[in-house]
């Protein structure tokens, strides 16, 4: 009986632990977007440019993808508590900056530190969770931890756009500040360290060539709708950066970076699943907004709120998702989940031109319901193929695969966008048709996108049902 007695204790504390890290991974999920909806009223009070505010955004995007690349590292040198209590300290003290400073000088790298606690707990967050799961409820916790992710940045843009709104751009701090505070303070009591950590030594010149090759690729893809040429040329240099990186890493005794997932099969190619179940989040949550505001009128609050059934939705069938995936495997539901998106995204193209709001909603919610599907038990099904030793590094992996799909979704789709508004203005549309034709014209690349991602996901779901 006491056997018993401890056995249910430690799994008590492993779900309180397990539950504060969700927290935490929900509050810095939500503070990645907060900082859009309060660019203009930021520009105005600090008295700059929209380019120079904007590093606000991608400078963030930079720092995040940094740090969550070197988690595969810094999951062996450091504790899960020294991780935890670090990127919350980050966090914090960022929005407490944030919240009172004067110049813009003061604001950006206090945001960037921010970014430093967000890189850190994303990844930590999805480990703990793999390394905490029972064997056969992976699939269900990781999908726990892909929701928060998916509902914070959701979250995000409503709840600022209303402190915008009533309190100024100041206020947008104020949520993350104190449920950043609420769950450290829990975190604090309930985190407990996880494995065993090594006396590894950094390689410098391997961080170095890390920085420069996600530094030039993130720029570089945010520059796509500006400048073609400077974006070619930048993710072009990142890619041979990339080669010399992994080379590198291959000669070194203790490399920065474990690339011996990617030697995996079964890891990569679930890899470009993710990749592709992010592009169409990000497409969907970056388009709507514009098409509601655009082709209707819409404030941004009352966008945000149009897309949060969606975001329910998904929430809902990621962990729906994530208990299919531990019952019956990767078939039928990844190529189910990749055609909900498809065929939700063919229609909305069909039906966007004609300037339809509700079946917009209706069918946006079929997408998210989709992505939902797929998104998370992905992860899971590349992450199983992996021996133990390697699921830090392969979460820290797959969480810098999101990083990179966030940035081609965005900057690709607006950029498709923003040529489709363009061209049908220059033939005579009127503003509110041309945003419906840019978005409709937008939203059916990324259809295609996802049918790739059907054809992908019908091959691995086979190959993985024939292995059972």
């Amino acid at each position: 009986m006491q056997g018993q007695s401890a056995t249910a204790t430690t799994k008590t504390n492993s779900m309180a632990m397990l539950w504060v890290m969700y927290g935490m991974a929900l509050v810095v999920a939500f503070n990645e977007n907060i900082i859009n909806v309060a660019l203009p009223q930021i520009c105005s009070t600090l008295g700059i440019g929209t380019a120079t505010a904007n590093w606000l955004i991608t400078g963030y995007m930079i720092v995040t993808s940094v740090i969550t690349a070197s988690m595969g590292f810094l999951f062996r040198r450091f504790s899960t508590r020294q991780l935890f209590l670090t990127g919350t300290a980050c966090l914090v003290a960022g929005e407490l900056v944030c919240l009172v400073a004067p110049s813009f000088a003061l604001l950006l790298p206090f945001r960037l530190l921010q970014a430093l606690g967000s890189g850190i707990i994303l990844p930590l967050m999805m480990n703990t969770a793999l390394a905490l799961a029972p064997r056969d409820k992976v699939g269900t916790y990781i999908s726990i931890g892909g929701a928060c992710i998916t509902l914070g940045p959701a979250l995000g843009p409503v709840i600022s756009g209303l402190a915008v709104t009533l309190f100024g751009w100041r206020a947008i701090f104020v949520t993350p500040l104190v449920l950043g505070v609420v769950f450290g303070a829990a975190g604090l009591a309930l985190v407990r360290n996880l494995g065993q950590t090594e006396d590894v030594r950094v390689d410098v010149p391997s961080v170095i060539l890390m920085v420069a090759v996600l530094f030039l690729f993130v720029f570089g893809v945010g520059q796509v709708s500006s400048s073609v040429g400077l974006a070619v040329g930048c993710v072009v240099a990142s890619l041979v950066l990339l080669a010399v990186f992994a080379r590198r890493q291959g000669t070194l005794a203790e490399p920065f970076m474990d690339m011996r997932p990617l030697a995996n099969p079964g890891y990569w190619v679930a890899g470009i699943l993710v990749v592709v179940a992010m592009m169409m989040s990000f497409s969907m949550s970056v388009l709507l907004p514009l098409y509601f505001e655009g082709s209707f009128g819409k404030t941004a609050l009352v966008a945000g709120v149009l897309i949060l059934p969606a975001i329910a939705v998904n929430a809902v069938t990621s962990i729906v998702g994530g208990t299919a995936m531990d019952k019956s495997g990767e078939w039928p539901l990844l190529p189910v989940g990749f055609a909900c998106v498809g065929l939700g995204q063919v229609l909305i193209a069909l039906v966007s031109k004609g300037m339809a709001l509700l079946p917009v909603v209706l069918l946006a919610v079929v997408v998210y319901g989709g992505v939902g599907l797929v998104l998370s038990p992905s992860q899971t099904a590349g992450l199983r193929r992996l021996p133990p030793d390697q699921h830090g590094t392969g979460t820290s992996l797959y969480q810098t695969f999101v990083m990179i799909a966030a940035s081609i979704g965005s900057s690709l789709f607006v950029g498709l966008y923003s040529t489709g508004v363009a061209g049908a203005m220059a033939e005579g549309a009127t503003e509110a048709a041309a945003t419906a034709a840019g978005f409709s014209g937008a939203v059916l690349v990324s259809a295609v996108i996802a049918c790739v991602g059907l054809v992908v996901s019908v091959a691995y779901a086979l190959k993985a049902r024939r292995a059972r």
